[in-house]
């Protein structure tokens, strides 16, 4: 365990090392070491992933085994496992402790920084699919704006007030982010390394023709029910893009999820004109 007086003195500087201070002493301790809640029985072998820089490892350290979670840390690099989807392993910045907790310490209880390599699906705590439960979402994230809300931390440590305050955010960017079918394709998306650029326009002349003429329609629209038409049609597209936007990426097929997200966006684009025309519900 690391010494008290090197943590102490570390606290100083966790503003400049916002997001990477718990693995800080990690990479200081010049030695292999081993965290792990299964030290004395045989664990399987690790898939390895090694980061060229110390800096990469030093904004989180984790890795998983099938049977608990293990951390190994060396001074020229950091090798981890491959992420599994059910923890987090990394030493407690306050107790240096290992844990397994994506928010709090499981040892002392401390609000932990977050986990810059976690996915928004590992915060909402759901797995990396495109169908996801609404309720289910929703419910999670009150809870953990509930437990992670600043103001329970207002009489606690300042670096503790700090990483509330960006475990909050980080909760909040999540479920706005997974929360509509648009943003999590294009997250999703994202994670398999294509992004939709501004450039990337459709060519095909069939789409680019209906989407014109449902605009033209809106503007021309009189009466809420003309209005509630367009959008009734409107939505029925978008459910079926997302039904094959979600087999796109179930079978992995990277470049049919961008070309259905692209279309995506010309749709989502008239639902919002669609509410602007329409009374709030």
């Amino acid at each position: 365990r690391q010494p008290r007086g090197l943590c102490k003195g570390m606290l100083s500087r966790a503003r400049q090392c916002f997001f990477d201070k718990n693995a800080v002493f990690l990479l200081q301790n010049r030695t292999a070491t081993t965290l792990s809640s299964h030290a004395g029985q045989r664990q399987p072998p690790l898939r390895q992933t090694t980061f060229r820089r110390p800096s990469q490892a030093s904004k989180t350290l984790f890795s998983c085994h099938n049977r608990g979670p293990v951390l190994t840390a060396h001074l020229s690099n950091v090798v981890v496992a491959a992420r599994s989807y059910c923890s987090v392993s990394r030493a407690c910045w306050n107790c240096s402790a290992p844990t397994a907790g994506w928010f709090f310490c499981e040892s002392c209880h401390v609000v932990q920084p977050p986990d810059l390599q976690a996915t928004l699906f590992d915060v909402m705590d759901c797995a990396k699919k495109f169908d996801i439960d609404n309720s289910r979402l929703s419910t999670k994230y009150k809870d953990l704006q509930r437990l992670l809300h600043p103001d329970r931390f207002s009489q606690h440590g300042e670096v503790e007030q700090d990483y509330a305050s960006a475990q909050s955010a980080w909760v909040n960017k999540a479920y706005w982010t997974l929360q509509k079918p648009l943003s999590r394709g294009l997250y999703m998306l994202q994670l398999e390394g294509e992004t939709i650029e501004e450039g990337d326009k459709q060519s095909d002349p069939e789409l680019l023709m209906e989407v014109m003429e449902a605009n033209e329609r809106l503007g021309d629209a009189e009466t809420e029910e003309q209005v509630r038409s367009i959008a009734e049609e409107n939505r029925e597209k978008l459910t079926r893009l997302c039904k094959e936007l979600s087999q796109a990426f179930d079978e992995g097929d990277v470049a049919k999820a961008k070309d259905i997200l692209t279309r995506m966006q010309y749709y989502s684009n008239i639902e919002d004109k669609v509410k602007e025309r329409l009374p709030p519900s």
